[in-house]
């Protein structure tokens, strides 16, 4: 179901873009990987504009972000897209793949850049402050994905297999340096009063998460539900137009939950204010 009366690619890409472009960096993550936090050009875009974007309807948010990322380096007049997705095969498989490889007109520069667009929740019973963030799912972290990124993504490009292949492009790899670009979206516990550490900025933070039980007493005759699909997550609630009662999003919200899925709401309190929740599973 579109958040949209009539569904509108364009429009719905548009507002997507939006999202995406919103300031919720997390520069803390190029400080845990030693790194320069790649900023995005800001761009005076409209929606006639994402004419010129190719997105396939059934790509998923994560490759659906990358795909924003390699236009909005193509339309800028700073940086030229030199490779995007860049896979390095071995003999027999595929060693990975390198998200970005830029060239600043601007510094002169080639960059090497990986994109991270996450969304994490806050997990007070965690100890330690930075494994706190986890998925909505539990199965990642930032603690994780920085590890990957650290451990694995960004040594890539100092393969013999991605020399040779930049090489091949004419691009010498002790002309590049690396850089790190990642969107956060952050979700705190319902009901929790929280001092968060500095690197937390307020446009990161997007909502809450809470259970069942305790998104069940959130009924209200007055508000209206909607549950956007994964790939509208980074949409503000604000341009949604299709509306539903509490008793018609539960069901759907509870057998998202029985899969171990932890679906995402809006909530609709008024015609300005919105509220976004994470229900969990777990």
């Amino acid at each position: 179901m579109s958040f949209l009366k009539k569904p509108n690619k364009q429009r719905r890409l548009f507002l997507q873009l939006k999202g995406f472009l919103s300031n919720t960096y997390l520069d803390k993550a190029g400080e845990m990987l030693v790194l320069p936090n790649f900023k995005l050009p800001k761009l005076e875009l409209t929606e006639t504009d994402l004419s010129r974007l190719d997105m396939p309807d059934n790509l998923r948010l994560g490759n659906r972000l990358e795909r924003f990322f390699s236009f909005i380096i193509k339309e800028s007049d700073q940086y030229e897209l030199l490779a995007e997705n860049l896979q390095i095969n071995g003999k027999l498989q595929t060693i990975g793949e390198l998200d970005f490889i830029i060239y600043d007109h601007k510094n002169k520069q080639v960059i090497h850049i990986e994109l991270g667009g996450k969304v994490y929740l806050y997990d007070l019973k965690i100890k330690e402050e930075l494994a706190r963030w986890i998925g909505p799912n539990r199965r990642d972290s930032l603690l994780n994905k920085t590890a990957k990124l650290r451990d694995k993504q960004f040594p890539l490009l100092y393969h013999k297999r991605s020399i040779k292949i930049l090489e091949d492009q004419n691009i010498k790899i002790d002309t590049i340096i690396q850089e790190v670009c990642f969107k956060a979206r952050l979700f705190l516990p319902y009901y929790h009063k929280i001092s968060l550490p500095p690197f937390v900025s307020k446009e990161n933070i997007k909502g809450y998460y809470l259970d069942i039980e305790i998104f069940v007493k959130y009924n209200k005759d007055a508000y209206k539900y909607f549950i956007p699909k994964k790939q509208d997550w980074i949409v503000d609630p604000k341009y949604a137009e299709n509306w539903y009662l509490f008793s018609e999003v539960i069901h759907s919200i509870k057998e998202s939950l029985q899969k171990k899925q932890s679906p995402l709401v809006w909530v609709k309190i008024s015609e300005k204010e919105y509220e976004v929740f994470i229900v969990v599973w777990w």
